[in-house]
């Protein structure tokens, strides 16, 4: 137990917003590292095993029978790529998280790590969008020249996904200006 009457005012209101937020600030810090190495191993296993591919992109009508081994590691490189933004988009978070656990909620570097979080999250999944024609055209590349195929789709997650990275985007600017609102008035006094 913490003694209060040794602690500063300071110390006592940081240990009391611990108490309060730190168990979920630390569960989701360590819960974005998790989603980071469960994506990769994710896409590891997609593109090593040419059946699941195959299957996968047969159900989005894609013939890529007979894809080589190159073909389905250019294809992990494109997803390997949106998954660097998506590792952006967790390290802003962790970096997010770890300014809420330090005291700084509603400060102008927390705001900025909540706009890049949202910023590179928004940024992934429009790469993702954008690289759907580009993974078609390259897993039909061995087909004849009237067979490659350049597929254009979007999902029902994505606008979901573009909806909600929109709104954390919002919030990031609310909280900034509440930020430097809440400086200006601290420096009048």
């Amino acid at each position: 137990m913490t003694d209060f009457t040794a602690l500063s005012f300071e110390d006592r209101r940081l240990d009391s917003l611990r108490r309060r937020i730190g168990w979920l600030c630390q569960t989701l810090r360590f819960a974005l590292v998790a989603y980071c190495l469960w994506i990769l191993v994710t896409i590891v296993m997609f593109w090593s095993d040419e059946s699941a591919v195959v299957s996968i992109f047969a159900s989005l009508k894609i013939d890529v029978e007979g894809l080589s081994a190159n073909q389905r590691l250019a294809g992990f490189g494109v997803s390997f790529v949106i998954w660097t933004l998506l590792v952006v988009a967790c390290y802003a978070g962790w970096r997010l998280f770890s300014a809420y656990l330090e005291g700084r909620i509603f400060t102008p570097d927390a705001a900025g790590w909540l706009r890049a979080l949202a910023l590179a999250g928004l940024i992934a999944a429009l790469v993702d969008i954008a690289a759907r024609p580009l993974m078609s055209l390259i897993l039909t590349a061995h087909k004849a020249a009237g067979a490659h195929m350049v597929s254009v789709y979007l999902r029902p997650e994505d606008l979901s996904t573009i909806m909600l990275l929109a709104t954390l985007l919002a919030l990031a600017q609310i909280q900034k200006t509440a930020a430097d609102i809440a400086d200006e008035n601290a420096q009048i006094v």
